[in-house]
């Protein structure tokens, strides 16, 4: 990669690796002051400010999750899954999660932020300045508040919650996000989110919820036809909690038009309905656009003798309402949900009532 710095360096060629070169150049400063060692730090990252079309991406992510036209912070409103911890200690080396799409970052525009550790939630602020370019410069969290379950390990949730508060700059490159952490402390490494796979491991609140939205799914009924689901987490609302979008699959939740799709919101006592949507097909997408707080959803169409189309639905502050259809082809702005290889046999049977 190729950028300038100011008209006293000349045009400089590096790539990434200059990271793990900066870290054995603070470990020969360890007799300067912690000050000066945080200052050098930080100027190595300001080192790395290109102009390509990385940046380009980066500004077009903003753009696509902000309505209001606002482009300032080019982070505003972008989503990202945790890739890998670097750490500058050789001996702790890398850590990568094992489940990438357990660990999300939501950098909201208002300046709060979201984050999914495993089976902890966080939220708190965020604030940067940006470079000319905007690819990089500082970076910094406010004080996290993160919910403390238990999470089988192996779990990074712990390690991003506690660390976070040391980040100091920021670095988008490539489609990731890298945030350093001050002096030596390492660089969390992000991808941007553009899609939020289906999950097929089984949730028992997520089960409660589409039993008490479907009592005639009884086994008198289905006999030995089960149901099965998937579903995907995404913020709907923007108030740091994921909504849950449930697919059902099976005959008795599938038509030629599609199969049922599920909007559940959780509160105290776990999941409630928003919406039942019937006769969906993937895939469906969040979009940037929201209406009375929450997102509008585009959904897929087609079959029953009908041509195939996106439906686009927004909330009137109670429930969402049918806006309106547009041809498939080009596919809508947004985060697609329950992405992935669905099919009936790799979701999650689904026991029903007696």
């Amino acid at each position: 990669m190729t950028f300038h710095y100011d008209s006293r360096i000349a045009v400089i060629s590096c790539n990434i690796q200059m990271f793990t070169t900066m870290k054995h150049s603070i470990r020969r400063l360890s007799h300067v002051p912690a000050v000066l060692v945080m200052a050098f730090s930080l100027f190595v990252l300001s080192l790395f400010g290109y102009t390509d079309a990385k940046s380009r991406d980066l500004t077009q992510a903003s753009q696509e999750k902000n309505t209001d036209g606002k482009t300032d912070n080019p982070l505003a409103g972008t989503q990202w899954r945790l890739v890998e911890f670097q750490s500058m200690d050789d001996a702790q080396g890398v850590q990568r999660p094992r489940d990438a799409s357990r660990y999300t970052m939501q950098l909201n525009a208002d300046g709060t932020v979201h984050m999914r550790l495993d089976c902890n939630n966080a939220n708190g602020t965020w604030k940067l300045k940006a470079s000319v370019d905007r690819s990089n410069g500082s970076f910094e969290f406010g004080s996290l508040a993160t919910t403390r379950a238990f999470c089988p390990p192996p779990s990074m949730g712990q390690l991003v919650a506690s660390q976070s508060k040391w980040v100091r700059g920021y670095l988008f490159k490539d489609g990731k996000l890298y945030l350093s952490l001050m002096a030596d402390g390492g660089i969390f490494v992000w991808e941007l989110q553009r899609e939020a796979p289906f999950l097929n491991k089984p949730d028992a609140a997520i089960e409660q919820a589409i039993l008490a939205a479907s009592p005639d799914y009884r086994k008198s009924v289905v006999l030995d036809q089960k149901a099965t689901y998937v579903y995907s987490f995404v913020d709907l609302d923007g108030d740091g909690k994921d909504e849950a979008i449930v697919y059902l699959m099976g005959s008795f939740f599938c038509g030629t038009g599609g199969c049922n799709m599920l909007v559940l919101t959780r509160k105290a006592d776990g999941y409630h309905l928003v919406q039942d949507f019937p006769i969906t097909r993937t895939p469906v997408i969040i979009s940037p656009d929201t209406h009375n707080g929450w997102h509008d959803i585009w959904r897929t169409e087609s079959g029953g003798g009908a041509k195939a189309c996106y439906v686009r639905h927004m909330f009137n502050g109670k429930r969402y309402v049918e806006k309106e259809r547009k041809p498939t082809g080009t596919l809508p702005a947004g985060i697609s949900c329950l992405a992935g290889d669905l099919n009936y046999a790799s979701g999650v049977p689904l026991e029903p009532h007696d």
